[in-house]
């Protein structure tokens, strides 16, 4: 019984990556990832320096604004090249 479940929840994962995939490897998938990185801070620094006392609240929560992004990007299969293609692409628009 335990094999069938370890089974069953290998296959449900197995179809939640490719549902990913499917969504996040369109080229509009581009854009929205783009707008995610921006929103995300991938391009700046989260951690508040104010704060003497170490992290605040408002690192915690860009922190975590940035590990979601992170996990969209490896649910999707995102290489290396690529997220550093999206990167310096957001970097550009940013800039424009």
């Amino acid at each position: 019984m335990l094999n069938h479940e370890k089974k069953k929840k290998t296959l449900k994962t197995i179809r939640l990556i490719q549902a990913y995939k499917s969504v996040f490897m369109s080229e509009n998938a581009k854009i929205v990832l783009q707008d995610l990185a921006r929103k995300c801070h991938m391009l700046s620094a989260v951690t508040d320096v104010s704060n003497p006392n170490g992290f605040s609240a408002a690192s915690a929560f860009y922190d975590g604004k940035r590990a979601a992004f992170l996990d969209i990007l490896k649910m999707s299969a995102c290489d290396d090249q690529k997220l550093i293609a999206l990167l310096q692409e957001t970097e550009r628009n940013e800039n424009e």
